[in-house]
C-alpha cells in the first residue's frame, strides 16, 4: 500500500468514523466512498476547466471589443484628419489686393457708422472674418498697409470694444475710407 492509499484510508476513517479495513479486507463502505471522491475530484477538475475556458472566452471577447473600438477610433480620426486637410485646402491663403479691398468696402458699408462715418476697427475685422478666414493679426496687417498707401484713414481713440489695430507701437480704434 502506497502513501496515497494510506492517506485515503485515514481520510475515510476521519470523515465517516468507520473502519476502511475490516478483517484484513477493504470494506464496501470505503470503496463506495472512494468512488464518490473520484467523481467529486473529476467534477472539480471539469469545473476548473470550464471556468478556465469561460475565462479565456471572456478575455477573447473583451479583446475583440477593444480592437473593435480601436478600429472605430482610427476611422473617426482618419475622417477628422481628412476634413481638416479639406478645410485647409479651402481656406484661401492669399487673395488679391483688389478682392480684399472689395470685401473691406462691403464690410465697411454694412457696419454701423459713428461720428464722421468712422467704424470701429474691431467691428470691421469681425465682418471681414465672415468672408476671409484669416487671423486678426493678418487682417490688421493688411488694413495697415492700406493706411500706409493713403487709401484709408485710421484714427486712435478710446477702446470701446474688441481688439484695436496695433501696428508700429500705435493703437488705432477707428476706420474710414478716404
Amino acid at each position: 500500500m502506497n502513501a496515497k492509499e494510506k492517506k485515503l484510508l485515514e481520510q475515510f476513517e476521519a470523515e465517516t468514523g468507520k473502519h476502511a479495513i475490516w478483517r484484513g479486507k477493504i470494506t464496501k463502505n470505503f470503496l463506495d466512498w472512494k468512488k464518490r471522491q473520484v467523481k467529486k475530484s473529476a467534477n472539480i477538475q471539469s469545473a476548473k476547466t470550464i471556468s478556465y475556458d469561460l475565462g479565456l472566452s471572456e478575455i477573447q471577447l473583451n479583446f475583440k471589443k477593444i480592437f473593435s473600438m480601436l478600429n472605430i477610433f482610427e476611422e473617426r480620426l482618419k475622417l477628422l484628419e481628412d476634413k481638416a486637410s479639406i478645410i485647409e485646402k479651402e481656406i484661401p491663403k492669399d487673395i488679391s489686393d483688389d478682392h480684399f479691398f472689395r470685401i473691406l468696402k462691403m464690410a465697411y458699408n454694412s457696419s454701423e457708422k459713428r461720428f464722421g462715418d468712422f467704424v470701429l476697427v474691431s467691428a470691421l475685422t469681425k465682418k471681414i472674418k465672415e468672408y476671409i478666414p484669416w487671423s486678426t493679426e493678418k487682417l490688421h496687417t493688411e488694413i495697415y498697409k492700406l493706411f500706409i498707401d493713403y487709401k484709408i484713414d485710421l484714427q486712435p481713440g478710446k477702446i470701446i470694444e474688441g481688439v484695436p489695430l496695433i501696428q508700429d507701437g500705435k493703437t488705432f480704434v477707428w476706420f474710414k475710407f478716404r
